[in-house]
């Protein structure tokens, strides 16, 4: 079984017959999501995004994680009693008789104790100045397991990220649209960058209830 960390993004198109689209549908309705930013809110993204400026050329993946990343997400607060942010969780699934999984830095997931249904998919959080590998292919290749084992019909989305530049991608049947960088330190930027956060959310939420 080839782990998710070992795919390029070409392998992923030629193995599994993926195509990229300059923009999809859900990728457009992501990036255009008119969410509110409560005051709150507004007030820990302003002192997040004054942190990553005054450090991301300096961090590690780990302390990127902790000192941003993580915070960010507990801003949204994904921890609910019937989905979460799973951490370091593997996924695998079957496709043609081969093995494709691998350990998802983060999924966002209906499920209590582990992930059941993956909505979202955020790998390779690098840091500023030694990126590596092809964090695309990666976060590809966890997106098309996420899409086989819900097997329903309905898009994935993912982003990786390097130091400041935040990169979201959908997925529907086979094909990706990928968008532009977003960069957290900018606080307009940032502002969307949560936003679409915040969309998964209520997405899944207006799926449980629906």
């Amino acid at each position: 079984m080839k782990e998710f960390s070992k795919w390029t993004i070409e392998e992923v198109e030629e193995t599994f017959g993926l195509k990229e689209v300059e923009q999809n549908e859900w990728l457009s309705a992501w990036q255009t999501t008119e969410i509110p930013i409560l005051p709150h809110e507004e007030e820990r993204l302003s002192e997040l995004c004054k942190l990553l400026g005054r450090h991301v050329l300096d961090w590690n993946e780990e302390e990127l994680k902790m000192y941003f990343i993580s915070q960010l997400l507990y801003v949204v607060n994904y921890l609910h009693e019937t989905y979460q942010a799973f951490f370091e969780r593997r996924l695998s699934v079957t496709i043609d008789h081969e093995r494709l999984g691998g350990i998802v830095d983060c999924v966002i997931a209906k499920g209590k104790r582990s992930p059941k249904r993956p909505y979202f998919c955020l790998q390779e959080y690098k840091p500023e100045r030694h990126s590596s590998n092809d964090p695309l292919g990666q976060v590809a290749a966890a997106m098309i397991a996420a899409q086989r084992l819900n097997n329903d019909g309905k898009p994935i989305y993912g982003a990786y990220i390097v130091g400041r530049q935040w990169f979201f991608l959908t997925l529907h049947e086979r094909t990706y649209s990928l968008s532009l960088a977003y960069d957290a330190t900018k606080i307009e930027e940032l502002y969307q960058i949560f936003k679409m956060l915040k969309f998964i959310k209520q997405m899944i939420e207006q799926e449980l209830r629906g």
